[in-house]
């Protein structure tokens, strides 16, 4: 599917490219990352990633000499590299993440440095690099400054790895912290750069998939529940599922939600982690007769 296909999502970098430079060039690149930021999963990862880049490439053959360009320009890459990561190309995304962390830190701007540390975190996890992603996670909260934030980096960057690790007495801790965030916060924040209860749910269902298989389908059912039908968390918390289905020995009911998310989902809004995730599951049926549908319909 072709960016032309999205006129409103085209639209956006049309609009800067028509401004030029000059006046009024900031506050419309501001606009556009609120832009990406909500509709981040409107729209099929690869037409989106083309649009931002784009938009990013407008930007800096212009003026990116502001700190306010700059600034928006880091949050820009910080986009590229989420998108990196969810079409499957790691090294785009930890270059993009790696951007965005030093132009927050050169900038004074918090936030942004929390996050894309701890979306750098989420990757480097993504390549088994389990001490390296607490490395990261360490660095993130550094610049975390409210409970919300806290409880996302927590929730992003110390689970999984400490799940993987096999240490459960520090894995228990983090969700105890990561709770306490999660309830302190005065808001949930919907969005790419935000976090709301049902991806805190979805990363509690994962960590705890191979130590607490019926407490992670619980908190799975709850993701699934927040979530609208079709979206990327939805599939993200269904394959989940799927996955404790199959650690309990019932391989038919994980292979007809792991089924479901392909039937369901466009192949090209399918995200790379989510496409991960029926790969283990296929390997979780471990060669039962339920894995072949599944398993020929992923190589198509």
């Amino acid at each position: 599917m072709q960016p032309d296909a999205y006129p409103d999502l085209t639209a956006v970098a049309d609009s800067i490219a028509l401004n030029g430079p000059g006046a009024g060039t900031v506050d419309l690149a501001e606009r556009a990352v609120e832009f990406y930021a909500a509709r981040y999963s409107d729209y099929p990862p690869r037409v989106l990633a083309a649009e931002v880049a784009r938009c990013r490439s407008l930007l800096i053959n212009g003026n990116t000499t502001s700190m306010d360009m700059r600034r928006v320009v880091g949050w820009l890459s910080g986009l590229l590299g989420s998108l990196g990561h969810h079409t499957g190309d790691v090294p785009a995304s930890l270059i993009h993440f790696g951007t965005a962390a030093r132009v927050g830190e050169e900038l004074g701007e918090r936030r942004l440095a929390a996050w894309a540390l701890g979306a750098q975190s989420m990757v480097t996890m993504s390549q088994d690099r389990r001490t390296e992603a607490l490395e990261l996670a360490h660095q993130a909260e550094a610049f975390a400054d409210d409970d919300l934030q806290r409880a996302q980096i927590t929730a992003w960057c110390r689970l999984r790895p400490l799940a993987a690790l096999g240490d459960r007495a520090r894995l228990d801790d983090a969700i105890t912290t990561a709770r306490r965030h999660m309830d302190a916060a005065d808001r949930e924040e919907p969005g790419r750069f935000g976090f709301d209860r049902a991806e805190f749910h979805q990363h509690l269902a994962e960590a705890l998939l191979d130590h607490d298989s019926s407490e992670s389908a619980r908190h799975a059912e709850t993701s699934i529940r927040l979530k609208r039908v079709g979206s990327p968390g939805w599939a993200a918390a269904t394959t989940i599922l799927a996955r404790t289905y199959a650690t309990r020995r019932d391989p038919r009911n994980a292979s007809v939600l792991g089924m479901s998310v392909l039937e369901t989902v466009p192949a090209g809004s399918l995200r790379a982690n989510t496409r991960a995730r029926l790969f283990h599951l296929v390997d979780d049926l471990d060669g039962h007769p339920a894995a072949g549908d599944l398993a020929e319909a992923l190589r198509d």
